[in-house]
């Protein structure tokens, strides 16, 4: 496929692969990323591929790239439930010398605020090794962690 046929046919081809993605996910957004990194990759081998595979082409990488982000999305969701399980069966053994208050504050937190606070607070891990373990951003760990803080410390002024 030459570079003119390729831009010739993503006017054709993109409608079908966003429609095949949305279909098969469900989300739009998510689709369209499906479609952007099947026409990415199309274009760095558009060369190799023939004019009339090209829409099998990008189907196919479509649909694995979809079916990457379904499996990234539950190895996140079930580390995300490992750990606060984990965190939830720690505090509640150990009490780690917290008071009641303490306790019902830190539950009362979503998951991942509960689990930062627990990885940086009680554990003392960094924010770029709770960042590597929950697969988000140095600076998305400081945020949930400022956001968990001001929430228990809303949860302990109401009291």
């Amino acid at each position: 496929m030459t570079r003119a046929e390729y831009n010739d046919n993503i006017q054709y081809w993109s409608g079908n692969v966003l429609r095949f993605a949305v279909w098969n996910c469900g989300d739009r957004m998510r689709g369209e990323d499906a479609m952007q990194e099947a026409f990415a990759r199309l274009w760095e081998i558009k060369e190799q591929v023939a004019v009339e595979k090209g829409l099998g082409f990008l189907l196919t990488v479509a649909r694995r790239y979809l079916v990457d982000c379904f499996r990234h999305d539950v190895v996140v969701a079930k580390a995300h439930a490992e750990m606060a399980q984990t965190a939830e069966t720690t505090t509640e053994q150990k009490g780690y010398g917290l008071s009641d208050e303490m306790l019902a504050a830190l539950n009362s937190l979503p998951e991942v605020q509960r689990s930062i606070i627990q990885l940086r607070d009680v554990d003392g891990y960094s924010y770029k090794e709770i960042a590597r373990m929950l697969d988000i951003s140095d600076q998305q760990v400081q945020v949930y962690l400022f956001r968990a803080r001001t929430n228990m410390k809303k949860y302990l002024t109401k009291k």
